[in-house]
């Protein structure tokens, strides 16, 4: 008989352990997403000025697979001029470390916002001026990464511990 029990067992402990191993990936991914969420971000020490937004629009981009067939992915994209220390430059970057949209929607939902011909304050790096941005972070991807690899890690760790608790109807008899 006790072999049997450690049989009913082993499944249950099994899938605790799994429940552990996934929870670990989710706090890895959640940590991966914060790197990304801290790279995201512009330096302290740029500074700001104004700039006036000449071209904005959806850039499509093919990313085909050896039939020829394969994905697209779509990049907002903007260029505006603005002027440090009565020098002219020309910016193009939304963010630091843009990434490509795979749905239309949000590419276009990020700079829909911005017109041609507005004024817009744009950050840029004192020591390089011509590395310029719109936008202090890009923290879309970053955030999503951190909150379902919190979601995920959490929610997969209580089921750990739940599943390390929980008593078998046979063992609760056996003691009594």
């Amino acid at each position: 008989m006790p072999q049997a029990d450690s049989d009913r067992k082993r499944p249950s402990r099994m899938m605790a352990y799994m429940m552990l191993f996934i929870s670990l990936g989710g706090f890895v991914y959640a940590a991966l997403g914060w790197i990304g969420y801290s790279e995201a971000q512009i330096p302290a020490q740029w500074r700001e000025t104004s700039g006036t937004i000449v071209e904005r629009g959806i850039e499509v981009i093919s990313h085909p697979d050896k039939k020829g067939e394969g994905a697209e992915t779509y990049q907002p994209r903007v260029k505006y001029h603005y002027e440090v220390s009565g020098q002219t430059y020309e910016g193009t970057q939304l963010s630091l470390h843009h990434l490509e949209r795979t749905l239309r929607g949000v590419a276009e939902t990020e700079i829909e916002d911005i017109k041609q011909g507005d004024v817009v304050t744009v950050h840029y790096d004192p020591q390089k001026p011509d590395n310029a941005v719109l936008r202090k972070a890009d923290t879309i991807g970053p955030v999503q990464a951190i909150s379902v690899g919190l979601v995920i890690g959490l929610t997969c760790l209580a089921l750990f511990f739940i599943s390390l608790r929980r008593r078998e109807p046979d063992q609760a008899e056996t003691t009594t």
